[in-house]
């Protein structure tokens, strides 16, 4: 089985990984417990608190429903700002040879040092600091069997 993919990476794509890697982590709980904590404080003191306290509070959980995931893409916006070259890759029963521009790499899966499926994207690390975003806009309809092929090569690695 081999998968050819050609795709430009878009804010999109790295903003989703982001918010996979903040909700997976402890950060997660802390901004669970701030949203849920807003909501109540929301709720208890709605109706008798005066306006500007209101917005406040509005702010309060706006801060990590809105305004933490903007700027999250605001940022992943500004990393790919300089980056316009497609990024082709050929993910195969050997490994993945990845071409970008004029430069060609090739991973046998030995090497590769993780595989994170998520229910958007898949994400192949190729050391420990980088790795390709393969996000449901990018494998359409080979989502389901490329899924079920990079489970099996995980599971191959352990």
């Amino acid at each position: 089985m081999e998968y050819k993919y050609e795709y430009q990476v878009q804010p999109s794509d790295l903003w989703q990984f982001h918010m996979y890697y903040t909700y997976s982590s402890y950060l997660a709980m802390i901004n669970v417990i701030f949203i849920f904590s807003s909501v109540a404080l929301l709720y208890a003191l709605w109706g008798t608190s005066p306006w500007w306290l209101r917005i406040i509070l509005l702010l309060f959980l706006s801060l990590f429903t809105v305004i933490q995931p903007l700027g999250v893409y605001i940022r992943a916006k500004k990393a790919l700002k300089d980056q316009q070259e497609t990024l082709r890759l050929t993910i195969n029963e050997q490994g993945i040879e990845v071409v970008v521009g004029d430069q060609k790499e090739y991973k046998n899966w030995a090497e590769i040092q993780g595989i994170v499926i998520k229910p958007t994207l898949v994400t192949i690390y190729t050391d420990r600091s980088h790795g390709y975003i393969l996000t449901n806009r990018i494998l359409k309809e080979t989502k389901k069997q490329f899924r079920t092929f990079m489970k099996a090569k995980r599971k191959s690695r352990r």
